[in-house]
C-alpha cells in the first residue's frame, strides 16, 4: 500500500466515515470515498503548482515585468500579489473538490436519471475500451484516446464561449488577469463553471468513461493547464507542435488579440482555442505561433480584487449583454 492509499484509508476511516455517520449520511459513503480521492489528488497538483511550476516562473519575472513596463500596464507590486491571492482561491475551491461536491449533490439524480433513460432506449454508449481489445482495452491507451476526445470537445466549447456575447463576458473573468501565474487557470466564473461540468458529464455518460478513468482525465488536464498559464520564455522548439505551451496560451490572453477578430476592435474572435493540443487550432485555422510577448487582460473589463465582486461584475455584465433592453428599461 502506498502513502496515498494510506492517507486516504486513515481519512476515511478516522473522519469520513464518522462524520458520515454523526450526521446520518452513511448511504454516502461511496462517494464520500470518490470524494476523497478528488481532495487529496488536489493537494498533489497544489503541490506541485507550489514547489515546481512557481519557482519556474519566479525566476523568469523580470522579462515580464519589462514586457508590461513598456506598455504601460500596472507593475508588480501590491497589484500582483492581490491578483495571485484570489487565483489561489479559486484554484483552491476547484482542485480541491469543493465545486465539484456542490456539482454532485445538485446534478448527481438528474445525470443518474438520464443514465436510465438511456438504459432503457438501449443505448450503446461508445467505450473506448471495446474498440479493439487488447489495444484500447489497456487503460494508458484509453486514456490517451479518452483525453484527445475530450481535449476535442473542450476546444469547441472555448471557441464557443468566445462567439457569443453573454457567454464571453462570463469567460471574460478568465482573460482579466493581468498578472498570469500558474495559478490562474482556475479564474472562471462559477456559471461557466456550471455550463462546463454539465457538458463534460454528459459526454462522459455518452462515451461510458469510468469515474475514477474521468478523474484523472480531469486532474491530468488541469495540472496541465496550470502550467501553461505560467511565465516561461522557453518556446518549447517542436513540442509547441504537440502540447499547448504557456507562449502558445498566453497569446490567446493577449489584450485585443486573445478574443477580437484581427482588424475588427469589438467583433469576438480570437486565436489558439486549444486547451491541450495545438492541433485542433492548426486543423481550423484558429493557430498563431506569434511568440511575441504582450500584455496579458481584457480592455475596459475592470478587475476589483475581491472574488466575490468580481463575480457580480461578470454576471452583471453577461445579464446585461443578453437583455440589453431589459436593463435599459429598468
Amino acid at each position: 500500500m502506498g502513502i496515498f492509499d494510506m492517507v486516504h484509508e486513515w481519512l476515511m476511516q478516522n473522519v469520513a466515515l464518522p462524520f458520515l455517520y454523526y450526521v446520518g449520511w452513511m448511504d454516502l459513503a461511496e462517494d464520500a470515498n470518490f470524494a476523497l480521492d478528488w481532495f487529496l489528488l488536489g493537494i498533489v497538483q497544489l503541490c506541485v503548482i507550489a514547489f515546481i511550476f512557481r519557482p519556474l516562473e519566479s525566476a523568469e519575472r523580470p522579462a515580464e515585468v519589462g514586457a508590461r513596463a513598456s506598455n504601460s500596464l500596472q507593475d508588480w507590486g501590491a497589484d500582483h500579489r492581490q491578483a495571485i491571492r484570489v487565483d489561489l482561491i479559486y484554484t483552491m475551491i476547484n482542485r480541491l473538490g469543493i465545486f465539484h461536491v456542490f456539482f454532485f449533490f445538485f446534478f448527481s439524480e438528474i445525470f443518474m436519471s438520464l443514465s436510465a433513460q438511456l438504459h432503457d432506449f438501449r443505448f450503446e454508449r461508445w467505450n473506448v475500451e471495446l474498440w479493439w481489445p487488447g489495444v484500447t482495452s489497456n487503460p494508458l491507451v484509453s486514456l490517451f484516446i479518452y483525453l484527445i476526445l475530450f481535449d476535442f470537445v473542450d476546444y469547441w466549447y472555448h471557441r464557443i464561449s468566445h462567439r457569443f456575447g453573454w457567454w464571453w463576458q462570463l469567460h471574460a473573468l478568465h482573460h482579466s488577469q493581468q498578472h498570469m501565474t500558474s495559478w490562474s487557470d482556475n479564474r472562471n466564473h462559477f456559471v461557466d463553471d456550471l455550463i462546463r461540468a454539465i457538458v463534460f458529464s454528459s459526454v462522459a455518460l455518452l462515451v461510458g468513461v469510468e469515474p475514477g478513468q474521468f478523474l484523472l482525465i480531469i486532474m491530468l488536464s488541469e495540472l496541465i493547464q496550470s502550467w501553461q498559464h505560467g511565465f516561461y520564455q522557453n518556446n518549447f522548439w517542436y513540442f509547441k507542435y504537440v502540447l499547448v505551451t504557456p507562449q502558445f496560451h498566453r497569446l490567446h490572453h493577449a489584450i485585443d488579440l486573445g478574443y477580437e477578430v484581427p482588424g475588427r476592435p469589438g467583433v469576438l474572435g480570437g486565436c489558439n482555442f486549444g486547451v491541450l493540443l495545438p492541433w485542433w487550432d492548426l486543423l481550423f485555422r484558429t493557430a498563431s505561433f506569434d511568440f511575441t510577448y504582450r500584455p496579458t487582460g481584457v480592455r475596459d473589463w475592470p478587475v476589483p480584487a475581491d472574488l466575490w465582486a468580481q463575480q457580480w461584475i461578470a454576471l452583471r455584465r453577461s445579464w446585461q449583454t443578453a437583455y440589453p433592453q431589459w436593463m435599459v428599461s429598468k
